[in-house]
Order: C-alpha cells, then structure tokens, then sequence
C-alpha cells in the first residue's frame, strides 16, 4: 500500500514549491489525511462486511468475532492472528441420549434421532459491520451451525428421516460429526489485496485533487 506519510510530504513539498502559505499548507494537507482515513472506514467497513460473509458461510462464530480492521496497517485481521477456525471430528452420542429411553431387556437406553435436511435457508448478513454486527452475525452463524449440525443420510436431502441411538453404538463411530476445514487464509488475503489496491487508487487521487487544486 502506498505510504501516506510519504504521500502526504510529497503534497506538502508541493505546495510549497507553489508559493502557498505554511498554515494553509498545513490545513491543506490535514483535509487530505481526513479525506484518506475517511475513504479508508469506507472501504475498511466494505471489506470486514465480505469477511463476516465468509464467516457465515462457512458458520464460524469464532471467526467473525475475532475480525478486526486495524487502521495502522489498513488490513482486515483477527486479533488472535489465527485465521484457521476448523473443528475436529465431535462425537454427539452422549449429548443425543440425554432424557433416552429405556430398552424393553434393560440392557441400554435409546432415543429417535429425527435426521436430514429441513430445507431451510442459511442466513444471510444484511446488517452492517464492527460490534454490533459482529455479535449479530456470529450468533446466526452459531444457529446455523445447530441448525445442520445432524447428520443427514445420502438421499434424505429435504425430507426429515429417523434413525435410532443407543448406548449400545461406538460413540466413536456412530454419530460423530465429521471434521470441518474453516481455514480464512486465502479469503482475508484476497480481501486485504483488493483493499490495499483500492486503498492505493484512493489515496493518490486524493493527493492529485488537492495538488491540481491550487
């Protein structure tokens, strides 16, 4: 990205190469460094927008409550630096016999696991970004993450089966939850690239408007 300090010297030397007085050059170049940090919360917000998507996307509360946008770098970030979130395999057997019934020969319990899609819609980020958002988004995700956290036959795709959990099942085999690859590396990446370009656009038109202005 395009050093603003630099950039705002540079417009500095130039005014005053134009003969201009040093307290208007002064508030010149003030304006100019508004104008930048305001164009940069702009597209600051529109890039940490696309990441708390990508969160979604991929239903990783964790995630999106670690982003921030950190105005000395002009990156989007986490505060923990991890930008890998994946989930190991969960087994899910004791959790689903809670309340089980018992067998009839009283030899385990047993419950009726309604399984499959239910043909419902992952949410969708409509609200804007920071704080609230993020808490917002992070909490839909969470749901998301229960909402398809069963385990869905090949074929039950938008049809609720049953199948049935005992105590008599590997809970190391039978309903675990596979493991989930969260990794952002590559979209935060993208999304910095495209920001640090934008950023750079942004900036020397900023420095050109206030240099062809006097």
């Amino acid at each position: 990205m395009a050093n603003i300090l630099f950039e705002l010297e540079r417009l500095r030397v130039n005014l005053r190469n134009k003969g201009l007085d040093g307290r208007v050059i002064e508030i010149i170049v003030s304006k100019a460094r508004r104008e930048i940090s305001d164009a940069f919360d702009e597209q600051g917000a529109s890039a940490m927008e696309l990441a708390i998507e990508a969160g979604v996307e991929q239903r990783s509360p964790e995630f999106i409550n670690d982003l921030k946008l950190d105005p000395g770098s002009m990156e989007i970030g986490t505060e923990s630096g991890n930008l890998e979130f994946s989930e190991p395999p969960y087994p899910m057997l004791n959790r689903l016999l809670t309340n089980a019934k018992p067998m009839k020969d009283g030899s385990g319990v047993y419950k009726v696991i309604p399984v499959g899609a239910t043909g419902r819609e992952r949410p969708k980020v409509s609200t804007n970004i920071y704080d609230a958002a993020k808490q917002i988004n992070a909490e839909r995700a969470e749901n998301a993450k229960r909402q398809y956290a069963a385990i869905s036959p090949t074929g039950s795709r938008g049809s609720v089966q049953f199948r049935t959990a005992t105590s008599k099942q590997d809970p190391n085999q039978q309903w675990v939850r596979p493991a989930k690859t969260k990794d952002f590396t590559n979209e935060v990446t993208t999304l910095n690239k495209e920001l640090q370009d934008t950023m750079d656009a942004k900036i020397r038109d900023i420095v050109r408007s206030y240099e062809e202005g006097f």
